[in-house]
């Protein structure tokens, strides 16, 4: 259990994004970004390089050819798929080594969930693809930072149980001194990339209003879907069931009838992200 006489956690003391992740955030959040542009910054970085290649090269596209290159990748992937690589390699950089710890790798796998259950909501909507993608995958990038920071307090925190989703920001508010949407703006905020990515981190957790940005209310669904599949990182007191999920969408045949068979759609390619 975390001691709650422990000092908060200031803004100042989350782990920074490193410059180049930030970088390509920024360039994958423009919706114009050239390709050439974002293909020589990978090409600065032989980590990001090696994830690029790696996904490329996975069943998770399934091309037809080795791809020997970061810019051949693209020119194969297109745009829209190599920002969601860009973003997740950029995501599992900034966990590193923290990676192997099992609250971490729930927290990162919550994420990937909710960003392709997102990616599909957004399917036939004025929400680019790439674009809910990328939401999904740092909505949650607050509580990331929490757990590469403070390892010892935040993972027994999340492992012990005592918080549900209802009371989750009250919790870490009341041992932490801050929670992982306050954590995940002040991050953000610093990075210089669209407001509407820092209103998702920030938000995603409020009961819904008129006037929500669309890629809010599609990460919030994307969110629930993923706890009520099996990917929850905390539990809901009163969880929904996945039909009655559907029948709040407005569209729901966006999704799959059956939740069995799209929670081993979405687990088969969460491990073919995790294993390249």
């Amino acid at each position: 259990m975390p001691d709650r006489a422990q000092p908060p956690v200031l803004p100042t003391e989350l782990p920074p994004f490193p410059i180049i992740a930030i970088k390509a955030l920024q360039l994958v959040s423009n919706e114009k970004a050239p390709l050439r542009e974002l293909s020589q910054l990978i090409s600065t970085d032989p980590a990001m390089s090696s994830d690029i290649l790696r996904i490329a090269n996975s069943a998770l596209y399934g091309l037809r050819i080795e791809v020997e290159s970061a810019f051949t990748a693209m020119i194969l992937l297109g745009l829209d798929r190599i920002k969601a690589v860009v973003v997740t390699s950029a995501l599992r950089h900034y966990i590193g080594k923290s990676f192997e710890a099992p609250w971490m790798r729930i927290c990162w796998r919550h994420s990937l969930a909710c960003a392709l259950i997102a990616k599909e909501l957004a399917k036939g909507s004025s929400i680019g693809e790439d674009v809910a993608y990328t939401a999904g995958v740092l909505h949650d990038i607050g509580r990331l930072a929490l757990a590469v920071a403070i390892p010892e307090r935040y993972g027994p925190f999340l492992m012990s149980g005592e918080a549900t989703s209802s009371d989750i920001l009250d919790r870490e508010r009341e041992i932490f001194g801050t929670d992982h949407c306050e954590a995940g703006s002040a991050l953000m905020s610093r990075w210089d990339i669209p407001k509407s990515l820092v209103v998702v981190a920030s938000h995603h957790h409020d009961p819904p209003r008129d006037g929500d940005p669309g890629v809010l209310s599609t990460v919030r669904h994307a969110c629930r879907f993923a706890d009520v599949l099996g990917f929850e990182v905390v539990s809901a007191l009163r969880p929904k069931t996945y039909e009655e999920l559907l029948a709040e969408l407005p569209s729901p045949d966006r999704l799959p009838p059956d939740p069995e068979e799209f929670a081993f759609q979405l687990a088969t390619r969460i491990n073919s992200i995790e294993t390249t």
